[in-house]
């Protein structure tokens, strides 16, 4: 099953490349401005549809694409400064016009370029609350949770601590040495407060879960109760021989006391699309200024083989199919406007500094020398293919255990 969520992710990333370029290609449609290229994929091309002036092309990497405008980057070439339609294959080259042809890239006024350049980003951003949308739709999304739970044992290790003291799987554990739990800290601080020789746990067992819903106008309020036997253990050695630290061994999960949910009707779900992707964009600059700041390294980024595995992983250990489609949808909205956020970031190469120098242009009323801004992307792009190969080789090392 693992593969086809391999298979699945590298697809949907795929798609959010492709969004991006297509905002390129639309808005530019939109504007006039002569498009020579539009291809899905990257690498070899396969084959091609030659339209009125755009070839659309599928190649042979199926990551990625690309939209090519007529003379970008102030590009030199005989051919590619003529219109696509003005020449064949062994046609000799006219003689270059005086004026710069109107139909180049170059040559369009400064704020259609600012659009056409924005619109990649954008549509990332859109797509990102797009999905959103999608998943809020005839959810139960939780808007209140007590912060009391039940500690439910899920899973008792093999010769463990938990083991040998006689926890079962369904055991809620209520106590630690008189400690009363009531919450994952509260677990945690009784645990480090426990002797490594031993402590006493009472649980319930043979428990019986009950709960009562109440329901007013799509808002729904859960209140759960738990009986059972009162149970105590006692505990021996805690000390984990794998590690040297203390711990039960033992995975347990957490049920609230009381859940407040809402169920999202169409015109809820489009509402709330918007603040779900304002919050998912304030991840992506939390983690930008952690790593700004050294909360976190170059070594917590990860590639395009890093997401992949990750998301197809955490994919894999859903308990459904339904859970793993819901998770991989969220997973894509947060990568598409992470895509949006990162191109617009005011670095060489990226859609972030292509803005930065057209909007230095309009500031000046006159262009920066087109061979020097090619050489600023040109820098730029090397830097950037360099920091992929290197997030590539340590995402391969990091899947292999290396």
């Amino acid at each position: 099953m693992t593969i086809w969520y391999i298979l699945l992710v590298i697809l949907g990333i795929s798609v959010l490349v492709i969004t991006h370029e297509l905002g390129h290609y639309l808005v530019g449609k939109w504007l006039g401005f002569t498009i020579t290229e539009f291809s899905v994929g990257l690498g070899p091309k396969i084959f091609g549809i030659k339209g009125k002036e755009t070839e659309f092309t599928l190649r042979a990497l199926p990551i990625g694409g690309s939209c090519r405008f007529f003379g970008e980057d102030g590009n030199n070439d005989e051919k590619e400064k003529r219109h696509p339609e003005a020449f064949e294959e062994n046609e000799e080259p006219k003689e270059e016009p005086k004026e710069p042809d109107p139909r180049l890239f170059s040559s369009k006024p400064a704020w259609k370029r600012f659009l056409v350049v924005l619109a990649g980003p954008l549509v990332n951003i859109l797509t990102c609350t797009v999905l959103c949308f999608v998943m809020l739709v005839g959810a139960d999304v939780l808007l209140e949770q007590s912060k009391d739970v039940y500690l439910v044992v899920d899973t008792v290790n093999e010769n463990g601590a938990a083991e040998k003291a006689g926890m079962q799987p369904g055991d809620v554990i209520l106590s630690i040495d008189g400690t009363q739990l009531d919450s994952a800290e509260a677990l945690n601080a009784a645990m480090k407060n426990a002797s490594m020789n031993g402590m006493t746990v009472t649980v319930l067992r043979n428990t019986t879960i009950t709960t009562n819903q109440t329901t007013e106008d799509r808002v729904t309020t859960t209140d759960v109760t738990i009986d059972g036997t009162i149970e105590t253990l006692q505990f021996g050695s805690l000390m984990d021989q794998a590690t040297g630290n203390k711990m039960m061994n033992i995975s347990y999960r957490m049920l609230p006391y009381r859940q407040v949910t809402e169920h999202y009707t169409v015109g809820k779900a489009a509402y709330m699309a918007f603040p779900e992707t304002w919050n998912m964009g304030k991840l992506v600059y939390q983690s930008l200024g952690m790593l700004i700041t050294g909360q976190a390294s170059c070594r917590d980024m990860s590639g395009m083989v890093g997401v992949v595995d990750f998301v197809s992983d955490e994919m894999a250990q859903t308990q459904s199919a339904s859970d793993a489609w819901d998770l991989f949808l969220w997973f894509m909205a947060l990568i598409a406007v992470n895509l949006g956020i990162m191109n617009l970031l005011p670095l060489p190469a990226l859609d972030g500094g292509r803005l930065v120098f057209i909007a230095i242009e309009m500031i000046r009323k006159k262009p920066v020398p087109p061979e020097k801004e090619g050489m600023v992307h040109l820098i730029g792009m090397a830097a950037l293919l360099l920091l992929m190969l290197a997030l590539t080789v340590s995402d391969i090392m990091r899947c292999f255990g290396g």
